[in-house]
């Protein structure tokens, strides 16, 4: 696919200039985990759209300097910890972009055997890479801040990072940025440049002890933290835990300016969580959130989606309806996820039993797409397929895994979790309909979707993740399923509507401002889990009954004419949170 912004490599001179920290880049190869990936990726194409150069500090990983072949400019000395620590700076010039970089920083800290984060233990809940990022936010601020002693430039280069206009956060990871920003006497020269924060995902805040823990404030920074007043204190401590620094928490107090990736979870977060009636909202963090509202600091703006320049708005507008998949091509799909499942058994002595599940399920279908073909039973045309692509985590699937009681109104529901009554009902309304489902993640919600994989012939359960599975998955599916509890922003919906495939969603969110019910897919609500899967299912029942009309394909077009590009959001983020 085309990239929507080829932005030319000549450079607008006296631009602003915005300095990203993140724990990922989609630009990178093997620096993405999630969402935020993309956006550090895509945001820097399309601002510079708009005459704004952006680079992008992280760390390397110990490989990412190797992935890009970047060039080691300087050595910094910083005491983290009680010790002096040596961190090395490599830089490397934007694929498409003039005069932007990224710069990585290498410590052997940083490292956790070729991986973004590392899976720690679960006794202490973000210790590793707490101090790995807090290590991180350091080096940042000593780059940006030092003077020779600290540094130690390479023949090259005498300047590290040029000076921000802007500097810009991501997720909790960058906390102890504005942490150090804000109370540490050396690094005071950083509060005169702008500095805002982008929520990607408050549900994980990173909280860690105050003191009295190998990763803990005190040990990092000893003397910040004995030299912190009451004030100072409580705005970066948890408010739930007193004694443990929440770097969220104080990324939203001491920026400039909060950011939420969406406008509907912009107010959502305003609002105290209320689990048992499955709303997700500002997870104890509300307060402090209303607080920087009516300060004018809080702003919600959606996160964008590539498209392909090759096709023009006129021509989608004007284009037939959505092409359907055809038996070679549901066989082709098959072939791909039989595939993946082969890679992900590279450097396994062993094969799992959702792998093992998997293969045997996808054989089946195989078998039975060849028969169908040779009979001529579908006319050349696929089964109803319902997709689904994303993290397993409670986010993604709490309304799946909800199991209705004994006494539920409904006989037929009783005892059966969501999932399980979706599946059969797509055995009774769609005979020949299949459910896939790509996903990696939580062990135990894995061994529950393989479970029943196994139990249920029109469904797969592929434990993993492959970008061009999730992309033919995107292309061929007939709906696609995105039933989170709360959803920041959300990409994969807007993905499966870029390639007409109508959605169906929970009305949260990054949800709730991209898929309208009824006009460019189905979108369900409830007041509590229960009412939430009830919802689910009814919904689900529409959509079926509608699939294959008039309406259905008038939906599909509809779905695909939605534009939610990078360009329009930039400028948002130009006018709105730079403040440029």
């Amino acid at each position: 696919m085309a990239n929507q912004y080829q932005a030319p490599r000549s450079v607008k001179q006296n631009r602003p200039r915005v300095l990203m920290l993140a724990a990922e880049n989609g630009a990178i190869a093997g620096a993405k985990v999630g969402g935020m990936a993309d956006v550090v990726r895509d945001l820097p194409l399309a601002l510079a759209q708009h005459n704004v150069a952006v680079d992008v500090a992280m760390p390397s990983y110990g490989f990412l300097q190797d992935t890009i072949a970047a060039e080691l400019i300087s050595k910094l000395r910083v005491n983290f910890a009680g010790r002096e620590e040596q961190i090395s700076v490599y830089k490397a010039a934007h694929p498409s972009l003039d005069d932007c970089y990224c710069y990585l920083f290498s410590h052997p800290l940083f490292n956790a055997g070729g991986e973004i984060y590392s899976q720690g233990d679960a006794s202490r809940p973000f210790a590793s890479d707490a101090s790995k990022f807090a290590l991180f936010s350091l080096a940042v601020a000593t780059a940006l801040t030092a003077d020779s002693r600290a540094i130690e430039a390479s023949e090259t280069s005498s300047v590290i990072m040029p000076p921000p206009d802007i500097i810009h956060l991501h997720d909790w990871h960058c906390g102890f940025f504005a942490i150090l920003r804000a109370f540490e006497p050396i690094f005071e020269a950083l509060t005169a440049t702008p500095c805002v924060f982008s929520i990607h995902n408050l549900a994980l805040q990173g909280i860690r002890p105050l003191a009295d823990e190998a990763s803990s404030l005190a040990a990092w920074f000893p003397q910040l933290a004995a030299k912190l007043d009451e004030q100072q204190l409580a705005a970066i401590v948890d408010p739930r835990y007193r004694h443990c620094v929440n770097p969220l928490r104080a990324a939203i107090v001491l920026s400039d300016r909060v950011h939420l990736v969406s406008p509907s979870y912009a107010t959502e977060v305003l609002k105290p969580s209320i689990p048992e009636q499955g709303f997700f909202g500002g997870e104890g963090l509300e307060a402090d959130l209303q607080a920087k509202l009516e300060q004018g600091g809080v702003i919600g703006i959606l996160n964008g989606c590539m498209y392909d320049t090759d096709i023009d708005n006129h021509q989608v507008c004007q284009s037939s309806a959505r092409a359907k998949c055809s038996v070679s091509g549901w066989q082709a799909l098959l072939l791909q996820a039989e595939s993946a499942l082969l890679r992900w058994q590279v450097g396994k002595e062993q094969v799992s039993s959702q792998h093992f599940v998997a293969q045997s399920r996808l054989q089946q279908w195989q078998n039975s797409a060849q028969l169908a073909k040779q009979q001529s039973a579908l006319a050349d045309e696929a089964p109803f397929l319902m997709t689904s692509v994303g993290r397993l985590t409670d986010q993604k699937v709490m309304i799946l895994r909800y199991r209705f009681s004994g006494a539920a109104a409904n006989e037929s529901f009783r005892g059966k979790t969501v999932l399980q009554v979706l599946l059969e009902l797509l055995t009774l309304l769609k005979p020949n309909g299949q459910f896939i489902l790509l996903g990696s993640g939580d062990k135990q919600i894995a061994r529950e979707f393989s479970d029943l994989a196994a139990l249920h012939n029109n469904f797969v359960f592929l434990d993993g993740y492959d970008e061009q599975l999730s992309s033919s998955l995107y292309q061929s599916g007939s709906l696609f399923l995105m039933p989170s509890s709360f959803e920041p922003c959300g990409i994969s919906q807007m993905l499966a509507m870029r390639e007409g495939q109508l959605c169906l969603v929970n009305h949260v969110g990054g949800l709730k401002d991209t898929v309208q019910h009824m006009e460019t897919g189905f979108v369900f609500e409830g007041s509590d889990m229960h009412e939430q899967g009830v919802a689910l299912i009814s919904s689900f029942e529409a959509a079926l009954a509608l699939h294959g009309s008039d309406k259905w394909r008038a939906m599909e077009l509809l779905a695909k004419q939605q534009r939610f590009d990078w360009q329009s959001q930039a400028k948002q983020y130009v006018d709105q949170l730079y403040c440029l």
